[in-house]
C-alpha cells in the first residue's frame, strides 16, 4: 500500500512538472474542446483578443501573465485572472473609462491554456488537455487521450486531485464505464486533476523482460565485433 501511495505522489509531481516544461518547450499537447464557453475562468497563459471600439491602439491579442495580469500600452496592467469573459470585459472597460467616455470593449478567448487536466499512463496520447471551462468527465478525458492500450489495467484507474488543502485519490473501474455503459461512476474532473491508467500484469511482465534482456542485447553486438577477424 505504501508503494502505491509513493507511485501516486510521483505521478502527481510529474504532472505538475510537465506544466512547467510545457511553458518552456511546448512539447506537451494542449487539446482544446470543441467550442468556447462563457463559463471559462481566465488564468495564466490564456490568450485573449481585445476589441476596443474606435481605439485600435488598445486592441489586439494579449497573453495573461503568470501574475494573472495583462499589460496594455499607455494604460498599464489589468488583473484578469479568475474572471469570466463578461467580467474581464467590464474590468477592462472600467480602466479605459479613465481615458475615454463610455468605452465599448469586447474580448474573445483565442487560446485556452490555464484550465487543464492530465491523462497519464497506458493511453495512446498521454498529456495535458484543456477543459475550456466545460464539464469534462473521466470518459471524456480518456477518449481525448486515445483510450487505454492493451497493457492498461483499466479496471483500476486512479483520479488524483492534488488540491493544496484537500488532496484526494479515487479508484474507478474505467472498463465498466467505457464498455458496459455504467456511467454512475463517470466522475466529473476538475482543473488540475490527474487521470492515471496503470499497467496491467502483462504490461509489468513485458517491462521486466525488456529490462532483463537489455544488457544481453547490448552485449551481443559488442561480442560479435570482438571476434570478427581483422582484414
Amino acid at each position: 500500500m505504501n508503494s502505491i501511495k509513493m507511485i501516486l505522489v510521483i505521478i502527481a509531481s510529474a504532472a505538475l512538472a510537465s506544466c512547467a516544461s510545457f511553458k518552456a518547450g511546448g512539447a506537451a499537447p494542449v487539446v482544446p474542446a470543441a467550442s468556447p464557453s462563457s463559463g471559462y475562468m481566465l488564468g495564466p497563459d490564456d490568450i485573449i483578443r481585445i476589441i476596443a471600439e474606435q481605439h485600435p491602439e488598445w486592441s489586439g491579442e494579449f497573453t495573461i501573465r503568470p501574475d494573472g495580469k495583462i499589460f496594455i500600452q499607455s494604460i498599464g496592467e489589468i488583473k484578469l485572472e479568475g474572471l469570466l469573459k463578461d467580467g474581464a470585459e467590464v474590468a477592462i472597460a472600467s480602466v479605459l473609462e479613465k481615458y475615454v467616455k463610455d468605452p465599448k470593449v469586447t474580448i474573445d478567448i483565442v487560446r485556452y491554456a490555464s484550465q487543464v487536466i492530465y491523462v497519464m499512463g497506458e493511453v495512446s496520447r498521454p498529456g495535458r488537455y484543456s477543459t475550456e471551462g466545460k464539464n469534462i468527465t473521466l470518459r471524456d478525458a480518456v477518449i481525448l487521450a486515445g483510450l487505454p492500450g492493451r497493457f492498461a489495467a483499466d479496471r483500476r484507474v486512479y483520479i488524483i486531485s492534488p488540491r493544496p488543502q484537500r488532496p484526494s485519490t479515487k479508484v474507478v473501474n474505467l472498463y465498466r464505464i467505457l464498455y458496459r455503459g455504467e456511467l454512475e461512476n463517470n466522475a466529473k474532473l476538475q482543473p488540475g486533476d490527474i487521470v492515471y491508467v496503470p499497467k496491467n500484469f502483462l504490461g509489468m511482465i513485458s517491462d521486466l523482460i525488456s529490462t532483463l534482456l537489455s544488457p544481453i542485447s547490448n552485449t551481443v553486438p559488442a561480442a560479435r565485433a570482438a571476434v570478427m577477424p581483422i582484414p
